[in-house]
């Protein structure tokens, strides 16, 4: 997607340093830069600090930005990096105190990390590929067997297998960075 002609005449101001255009920018993105953090981290104060280290990496990085194609792409992205390294930092720190202390049977902060979860795979699930996607749900949230999903996308069994396979790999990866 090309940047509207207005867009394209803000990010040459900002990649010249026009302070102005950075606020303009920043006004503009901040609210929805925000909120996706914050569906991410589930912290109102993260997601305050790191929205503004979006802003922050923009700014350093401001005079690559007129190489872009979608100002609003290269936002998002930045933020879902800095949400991941986040909840990865987090989740290591959580392994280090984790293993200096005797396990608690039940917390907050278990149903907390257990939602992070869910996110981190709806997130891997919502990258998937459509067919696989969708075999992937048919199997595990509409619990159908394997020849049921091939009859009903009239493919074989062992593509299904395959599919649901290849799922799994990619939301234990997504998982792995936990």
């Amino acid at each position: 997607m090309e940047h509207s002609g207005e867009e394209k005449i803000w990010i040459e101001k900002l990649a010249a340093g026009d302070p102005d255009a950075f606020r303009h920018l920043f006004m503009r993105y901040y609210p929805k830069v925000k909120f996706f953090i914050l569906q991410l981290v589930k912290s109102e104060s993260v997601a305050e600090d790191l929205s503004q280290d979006v802003f922050e990496r923009i700014w350093i990085n401001r005079e690559y930005l007129t190489n872009l194609k979608s100002l609003n792409a290269y936002v998002y992205r930045i933020s879902k990096n800095l949400s991941i390294n986040h909840l990865e930092h987090k989740s290591i720190t959580q392994e280090y105190s984790l293993a200096y202390k005797p396990l608690p049977e039940y917390s907050v902060e278990d149903e907390m990390d257990a939602k992070e979860l869910e996110l981190i795979i709806q997130l891997a699930i919502e990258e998937m590929p459509g067919q696989r996607r969708a075999i992937f749900k048919m199997s595990r949230m509409k619990n159908l067997k394997n020849n049921e999903i091939a009859k009903m996308l009239n493919i074989s069994k062992k593509t299904v297998e395959n599919h649901l396979n290849l799922a799994l790999r990619q939301i234990r990866a997504a998982i792995a960075v936990l």
